[in-house]
């Protein structure tokens, strides 16, 4: 796929991808330096005693937040502009399944962390999937298992399902010709220019109020009050949603009723963990 002005938004498109790049380039060096049996001891290193190690570590972590956001907002310019009636099953499949692979990457990034929000986040989702009869226990010993065998399973799912997911993007959706030009060259200079501007630091243990990753804070508000049963299948619901679109056309306005009621939900539940 070449992206086209008209069909997408071009920009968006862009920003996604490049950031996405930048997100892996970034990731490569720093991955020389990680050891999962040290997590927090490895960042601090990075930091402190890597050449340019905080830079690249400000860079990897801004450009994963701004494809996310991206890959999102790309999904649902697509749902607006109902490009998933130009497209296959698989096609669009495929381009749901990418953005909570993204989704769980970031996830796992934030893991490796170590710090509280990373453990946290480890502690939540484990939770979650135990859970679960018959299949959580196991789905979290292939996945996180981290209170069994520390962060070396997440480590693995985040290098290799990074890989599977560049590999999907810039072969099967987006040929890497047409984002690498130098009309574009501003889309690639601006998150290096933040990263040298801003810093996104560690959160400390033992901070004011515990936190996972912001996508995370909703689900962990709910926790307080529902069954982490109930919890999980609410955040598997816009699975179902988003594939409606291509296999259950016309349904569309009761998806897009469901979307609209499932964010506006969520939203509403990620504000009051900040306001409480």
């Amino acid at each position: 796929m070449i992206f086209r002005k008209g069909t997408i938004n071009f920009s968006l498109a862009l920003i996604g991808t490049s950031s996405l790049l930048l997100c892996i380039l970034s990731g490569i060096p720093l991955s020389f330096h990680f050891f999962y049996s040290q997590p927090l001891v490895s960042i601090l290193h990075i930091e402190s005693h890597i050449p340019f190690g905080k830079f690249l570590r400000n860079l990897h972590y801004l450009s994963a937040q701004v494809s996310l956001i991206a890959m999102f907002l790309h999904l649902v310019d697509s749902i607006m502009k109902e490009l998933y009636r130009s497209k296959t099953h698989l096609s669009w499949f495929f381009l749901t399944f990418s953005l909570f692979l993204l989704l769980f990457i970031t996830f796992t990034g934030y893991l490796l962390r170590a710090d509280e929000v990373g453990e946290l986040a480890g502690a939540i989702v484990e939770n979650l999937f135990l859970s679960v009869p018959w299949l959580g226990e196991p789905m979290n010993n292939i996945f996180f298992a981290q209170s069994k065998v520390g962060l070396i399973r997440v480590y693995h799912w985040h290098l290799i399902l990074s890989f599977f997911l560049v590999m999907g993007v810039f072969i099967w959706h987006v040929k890497i010709k047409s984002i690498l030009r130098w009309d574009n060259l501003m889309y690639f200079l601006s998150l290096p220019t933040i990263s040298l501007l801003f810093e996104f630091p560690l959160v400390p243990f033992h901070s004011i109020k515990a936190r996972g990753p912001w996508f995370f804070v909703g689900a962990q508000e709910m926790l307080k009050y529902l069954d982490p049963i109930i919890v999980l299948l609410f955040l598997m619901t816009p699975v179902f949603l988003l594939l409606s679109y291509s296999y259950l056309p016309g349904y569309t306005p009761w998806v897009n009723l469901g979307g609209l009621a499932y964010l506006a939900l969520y939203l509403v539940v990620s504000l009051l963990f900040f306001l409480h």
